[in-house]
C-alpha cells in the first residue's frame, strides 16, 4: 500500500510525502524547515524518520529546506541537477550514489522511477512511485504536454498533476511579459485547460483513478477554475475524481492499495 499526501503545491513551495509499509520519503523540500517539519509531525512522521528525499528540479520552490533537511535523511538527486543546486551556494549533505538514476532506484520497500519533463531547469524530472501493486505519480512544472509523462503516469492510480495557470487570466494579468512568455513556454507551466487534456486522455485508457491538481498558482488561477476546467475536460461520465493540492496547507490523504 502507499499514502500520497501533498504538504504543499505551489510557486510558494512544494513537498510531497509518499509512505509505505516500511517508507517514507519526500518529494522536493520547498518550504520552510519549520514548516516542513510541522507538515511531516501532523502525519506521524519527524524529519530523521525520513528514508529519503527525491528532488524533481533545482528550482527554490523544490529546495527551500533542502540544505537542513540533508542533516537528517539521505538526498536522492540526479547529477546535472545537484550540479545546479551547487551552483546556486545551496550545500546539501548525504547525497547517495546511484549508478543508473534515470534506470531507477530502490528507497525502503518503494521503487522510484523518474522521468524526464519539459521545464526551464537543468535536468528537470518527475517521478512514479510503486509498492506492491500500488502506483502513483508525480508531474509538475511540465511546459507541454509529451508523450513520455503520459507513457510514464498511466499505470498509476494517483496523479499530482499540474494545473498551473488560467491564460486568460495570465495574458490579462500584472506578470511582466518575459515572465509570462516563460510561463506560456513549451518549458513553463501546464496551462488548466493542458492538464484537461491529458486527464482526458487517461480517462478509461489508464489505471489512474484519482488526479489531484496541483501547483496551482495564486495569481494567475483559482482552485475552483482549475478544478472546473478539468472537469469540463473530463466529462459528466468519467471514472475520474478529482483533488486539489493546496499551497499553504496540507491536502488530504490519498491511499493507493
Amino acid at each position: 500500500m502507499l499514502k500520497m499526501i501533498p504538504l504543499a503545491s505551489g510557486s510558494k513551495g512544494n513537498a510531497t510525502l509518499i509512505i509505505s509499509d516500511n517508507t517514507a520519503l519526500l518529494v522536493d523540500a520547498g518550504i520552510s524547515y519549520a514548516r516542513l517539519t510541522k507538515e511531516l509531525e501532523d502525519h506521524g512522521v519527524s524529519p530523521r524518520d525520513l528514508s529519503g528525499v527525491v528532488i524533481t528540479h533545482e528550482h527554490s520552490d523544490h529546495i527551500r529546506a533542502l540544505d537542513r533537511l540533508s542533516e537528517d535523511c539521505n538526498v536522492y538527486v540526479h547529477p546535472l541537477t545537484l550540479r545546479e543546486i551547487y551552483l546556486r551556494g545551496v550545500g546539501v549533505k548525504r547525497v547517495q550514489d546511484v549508478d543508473d538514476y534515470e534506470g531507477g532506484f530502490s528507497v525502503g520497500d518503494i521503487e522510484v522511477s523518474p522521468f524526464r519533463i519539459p521545464h526551464d531547469a537543468a535536468y528537470p524530472l518527475a517521478y512514479s512511485f510503486k509498492a506492491g501493486r500500488a502506483r502513483c505519480s508525480i508531474a509538475t512544472d511540465i511546459g507541454m504536454l509529451t508523450r513520455g509523462v503520459l507513457r510514464n503516469v498511466k499505470d498509476s492510480e494517483v496523479v499530482l498533476l499540474e494545473a498551473n495557470h488560467d491564460v486568460t487570466m495570465l495574458r490579462e494579468g500584472k506578470y511582466p511579459p518575459q515572465l509570462k512568455a516563460r510561463i506560456l513556454s513549451d518549458k513553463g507551466h501546464l496551462s488548466n485547460e493542458a492538464s484537461g487534456r491529458l486527464a482526458h486522455m487517461l480517462d478509461g485508457n489508464s489505471e489512474v483513478r484519482t488526479i489531484v491538481l496541483g501547483h496551482i498558482s495564486e495569481n494567475n488561477n483559482t482552485e475552483q477554475l482549475a478544478y472546473d476546467a478539468v472537469r469540463r475536460a473530463l466529462g459528466e461520465n468519467s471514472s475520474i475524481t478529482l483533488g486539489i493540492a493546496h499551497q499553504h496547507f496540507a491536502s488530504e490523504v490519498y491511499e493507493i492499495s
